[in-house]
């Protein structure tokens, strides 16, 4: 039987956020890339010359570029012809991907199930948000990337307590909240939050990651539009995962995927739930190659 603070390296909430430094999502390459990215006068050159500059962009674009996904029939073997494939907005999202994975402070099995699962979530929110709100697909993308960094957090300053909270959740099926708070006596939803209101990010941020399994809220309390959208198509996303066994070790076919009130605004049906779910599962096998 576990409890709160019987793992040997439980430390409180306030001692975690603490501990958790400056962000690197944006580290100086990848801001220079976004900056450029959205500057309209900016050359290919350009943004080229920054996105060399870093070996894990660099190595990520040419991967995305080179693979099945985009099907071309001779290897990309430059970040020139390689952002002429991809575009800007795929080229934002690798730049994303790359700095948000550098949160991790080491990357086992658990760390490998944790970024499987973000990079689910980001396609897959994505998707989302493009039936309905195509100019929300960035941030859901980067928020699907996101989301869960609270247990990033807890899992960097806390392993030994976080394998017990892995532990529950792959040999008991506890739900990962229960077990964080059992071990911990607080969640990833608590920390997340924190940490984006440390770190300065928009509101949006704190907002997603602290309400994104609607167990806080409604939807109808929400204020802000694309707050609410934008955690909907995270809520639904992360689901999707689960069902699909992405960040787990098996699919779980039992596992909720939408209520009614999300189901309404989302503009989705039940008939229409194994399309949606079967396009993720498809979209992930192709894309994520290029995130590994």
């Amino acid at each position: 039987m576990y409890t709160a603070g019987n793992a040997m390296d439980v430390i409180s909430k306030e001692e975690l956020i603490g501990k958790v430094s400056d962000p690197k999502v944006l580290p100086g390459v990848a801001r220079r890339v976004l900056e450029i990215i959205r500057d309209e006068d900016a050359s290919i050159a350009e943004i080229c010359s920054i996105v060399e500059r870093d070996q894990a962009i660099t190595t990520s674009v040419l991967k995305v570029a080179n693979s099945a996904f985009y099907g071309l029939r001779s290897k990309v073997t430059s970040i020139r012809q390689a952002v002429v494939v991809l575009g800007l907005k795929t080229l934002r999202n690798i730049v994303f991907a790359v700095s948000t994975k550098l949160q991790y402070k080491r990357f086992g099995i658990t760390e490998q199930l944790m970024w499987e699962h973000s990079i689910g979530a980001a396609v897959a929110a994505r998707h989302i948000a493009s039936r309905k709100w195509k100019a929300l697909e960035e941030i859901a993308f980067l928020l699907g990337l996101m989301h869960d960094l609270g247990k990033v957090f807890m899992n960097n300053e806390c392993p030994l307590a976080y394998a017990q909270v892995m532990q529950m959740i792959y040999n008991e099926g506890e739900a990962s909240i229960a077990a964080e708070q059992a071990i911990f006596g607080y969640d990833h939803t608590d920390v997340g939050p924190l940490v984006m209101h440390k770190w300065g990010l928009p509101s949006i941020f704190a907002t997603v990651l602290e309400y994104h399994h609607l167990h806080k809220i409604s939807l109808d309390t929400f204020t802000d539009e694309d707050a609410v959208h934008t955690t909907a198509c995270i809520h639904v996303a992360d689901n999707v995962c689960r069902r699909l066994g992405i960040g787990y070790r098996a699919p779980d076919p039992s596992a909720p995927v939408i209520d009614a009130p999300v189901m309404a605004l989302l503009s989705l049906s039940q008939d229409s739930l194994p399309k949606l779910t079967e396009t993720i599962r498809e979209l992930y096998e192709q894309e994520k190659v290029g995130f590994q």
